[in-house]
């Protein structure tokens, strides 16, 4: 698809936009190569310290509304303007505010799975939710990461899933019996996986791999998101950043999930996280507002 710097010129026109102005995000618009505007191509634009700058960051806004005003013009998919909605801009000057993640409910992780439309999408969400799993550790899981010797000696225990995290630094994933048993049950279903594959992707090689699968996992995640009605829309069909359902969203809930509604104490929580670091901890946890108000009270 090939965006046309005319179409983006006469639309930047009919906003009565300064002449000077104008000029300003033509020139970006041609330094903006790509085609496809995602996190990625965005990220190397704003690599170029050139790029750096206040007009450059307003070229990228103005452009990202003029592809989501005129995507089906454009020969944009839907899947492609939703991504576009949500390319994080980030500020040029200063340290950029970091928003708050607001956590996932259990019944909208119920709701979001029944929106996902396999078996084995559905076992991605629980196993990140309930493993409190990054991507790439939940991506990593093999036939083999199981304690299934040792569950099978009383299913109605806890199963444990050792994990690979960051730098393939070892860790392990905790995962209630029933979610156990439906995982046995789809390796079982599978006639191409042995000991050593992983369940969730095929062939894993390296990163790109696992980079591969995270764009797609994100993908199907969104859509169940879009579906259930956890993402919302401003007027101009612009998702609101605080509704978006990703992976890290996930793992953030389910810490949430621990301290707020299981009452566990954040020290705890901190080894179901597999963090070195408490600090690290508390930036995932949600403490509850109303909670604390009636603690308070008390």
């Amino acid at each position: 698809m090939k965006i046309s710097i005319d179409s983006f010129e006469s639309w930047l026109r009919n906003k009565n936009l300064k002449e000077r102005t104008i000029e300003e995000y033509l020139y970006y618009f041609n330094k903006f190569l790509d085609n496809v505007f995602d996190q990625e191509t965005v990220s190397r634009f704003l690599a170029n310290k050139s790029h750096r700058n206040i007009v450059a960051r307003s070229f990228l806004i103005n452009l990202r509304k003029f592809i989501l005003v005129n995507y089906k013009e454009l020969g944009f998919t839907i899947d492609q303007r939703l991504e576009a909605s949500e390319v994080e801009l980030p500020k040029i000057t200063g340290r950029a505010k970091k928003r708050e993640i607001i956590p996932l409910k259990l019944e909208e992780i119920n709701l979001l799975e029944k929106h996902l439309e396999t078996e084995k999408l559905k076992l991605m969400l629980l196993c990140s939710y309930y493993g409190a799993l990054r991507v790439g550790e939940m991506l990593k899981i093999k036939v083999i990461s199981f304690n299934w010797e040792d569950w099978k000696k009383d299913m109605s225990k806890i199963g444990e899933c050792r994990v690979l995290g960051k730098g393939d630094k070892e860790g392990i994933a905790f995962l209630p019996s029933k979610l156990m048993v439906r995982i046995a049950k789809y390796i079982r279903s599978q006639k191409n996986l042995d000991i050593n594959s992983t369940i969730f992707i095929k062939n894993y090689v390296n990163h790109k791999s696992i980079k591969s699968g995270a764009t797609t996992w994100q993908k199907k995640l969104r859509e169940a998101g879009v579906k259930a009605k956890l993402i919302r829309f401003d007027g101009e069909r612009v998702m609101i950043p605080e509704t978006s359902v990703h992976p890290h969203r996930l793992r953030h809930s389910y810490a949430s999930y621990l301290v707020n509604e299981k009452g566990m104490d954040i020290r705890k929580v901190q080894i179901f996280l597999r963090h070195s670091s408490l600090t690290s901890t508390q930036i995932y946890v949600h403490i509850d507002r109303e909670k604390l108000k009636e603690e308070l009270a008390k």
